[in-house]
């Protein structure tokens, strides 16, 4: 994996983290890197799939915080936040087709370790863990990779469309395109 750390330093979310400390902030990334290779491509791929649920969420939550005029009303917002929120608690996302696919063991916990950061540091603003949670973040991104992210990104598309709308989803491609273009 040949990562262009320069790109990744461009990356708006991450500038102040490689400002601070350039090669303490990589290794932070390059730790999470070791442990997320190690996961088998299958569930690579359903990782993945819970990351374009939990970006696109994101990015709907984001504008009706911000008040964007493009934001989805409460109540369609409040419908993105339960859908992401549940197949994150309950471990599980249900697809149109019937289909359910499942997070145990390692997978669950990867989960929670993912959702434990992003809770310290954006809810409970404990210093250091949203550094701690770009760095995870960052890993997850560049082990998935562009192919697999474009992947769940359509999955979300077909199953959820109506929920997030098109200009949600996309918003959720354009937020994860930065870091899956970090490659030389």
């Amino acid at each position: 994996m040949n990562i262009n750390w320069q790109k990744l330093a461009q990356i708006k979310e991450l500038e102040p983290y490689f400002t601070k400390d350039f090669q303490g902030f990589k290794n932070k990334i390059e730790n999470y890197l070791n442990i997320w290779i190690k996961i088998s491509p299958e569930d690579l791929d359903k990782l993945a799939l819970i990351r374009a649920l939990e970006v696109t969420n994101g990015c709907t939550q984001w504008a009706y915080r911000r008040g964007d005029q493009d934001c989805l009303p409460l109540e369609e917002t409040q419908k993105c936040m339960k859908l992401s929120m549940s197949s994150i608690k309950n471990k599980e996302i249900l697809l149109n087709n019937g289909k359910v696919i499942k997070y145990t063991g390692k997978l669950a916990q990867l989960m929670d370790e993912s959702r434990s950061l992003y809770i310290d540091a954006f809810k409970n603003n404990i210093e250091g863990k949203e550094e701690e949670f770009y760095a995870i973040s960052t890993a997850q991104f560049l082990v998935h990779g562009e192919e697999r992210m474009n992947k769940c990104f359509q999955i979300i598309k077909d199953n959820y469309l109506s929920l997030f709308t098109d200009f949600f989803i996309k918003k959720g491609e354009n937020y994860v395109k930065p870091y899956l273009s970090a490659y030389d």
